[in-house]
């Protein structure tokens, strides 16, 4: 009689219904080894213990959080080995185990042994990458929770207080800088030629809102710290004080 052939799909497939039978999240097997044993470190003699636990290894996928398991389906007893996968799961290979605890804080160490080194370096790819998209998924988690919308600044009297470019901006529209206000020469008067009537132009609601601030006094200390740098600003300021200059020059010679 010819031997009975199972095919990969069929080990498969009937692994997976066990998986399923102790837990029913689980969806789909990531990879397998075919014998392993449990071994934990004891701190006080300095030597691995082996444990009551041997058997098929897997790394299974689940629908539900946690979303990765490593399981060992145990021969010795109905005792299975089910390790949940997190961002801060640590593993190393160290022949012939591979080491692993589920974060820092963790006193105690535990090592798989494989009966196949192949089968080890597989496991430790798969593990791999499930912690690191576990980790990718935090982050993008985190990342979203940050960009909520902050409260506005307030002052000391409770309103709401500008930054320093808004501040800069309302100060400058109220003295005509950088528009076409902020010209300080006069022009000869034209005589106005008629022309076609225009479509009534919408008003600018930005630059209405920046000219309807008022400033408080922390505002206008950082709009005049900023306007130091602006050449158009000290250009205004100094055609101002050379026309007073003269005013009172022209004032004190009529005396």
């Amino acid at each position: 009689m010819a031997p009975i052939v199972i095919s990969e799909e069929a080990r498969r497939a009937a692994n997976l219904r066990a998986l399923q039978r102790t837990d029913s999240d689980i969806v789909d097997i990531l990879g397998s080894a075919t014998h392993v044993v449990l071994y934990e470190f004891n701190a006080a003699s300095k030597a691995w213990e082996k444990r009551n636990v041997e058997g098929s290894l897997f790394v299974a996928k689940r629908s539900s959080s946690p979303r990765f398991k490593m399981i060992v389906m145990n021969r010795n007893s109905k005792d299975n080995l089910e390790v949940p996968l997190a961002s801060t799961f640590q593993m190393q290979v160290r022949e012939p185990y591979l080491i692993f605890r589920f974060e820092k804080s963790e006193l105690k160490i535990k090592g798989i042994w494989f009966h196949d080194g192949k089968e080890r370096q597989n496991i430790v790819e798969i593990l791999d990458r499930a912690v690191k998209s576990l980790s990718a998924a935090e982050n993008s988690t985190a990342q979203a929770q940050q960009q909520v919308v902050q409260p506005p600044r307030q002052n000391s009297t409770g309103q709401p207080q500008m930054d320093k470019e808004e501040a800069t901006a309302s100060l400058m529209a109220a003295l005509k800088i950088g528009g076409s206000g902020s010209s300080t020469a006069s022009t000869p008067q034209q005589k106005q030629v008629p022309c076609a009537p225009s479509a009534p132009q919408q008003p600018n609601t930005q630059e209405t809102s920046t000219q309807n601030m008022v400033l408080d006094k922390k505002s206008l200390q950082l709009s005049l710290m900023s306007l130091l740098q602006e050449e158009k600003f000290l250009d205004l300021i100094h055609a101002q004080y050379v026309k007073v200059a003269k005013a009172r020059a022209n004032g004190n010679t009529k005396k």
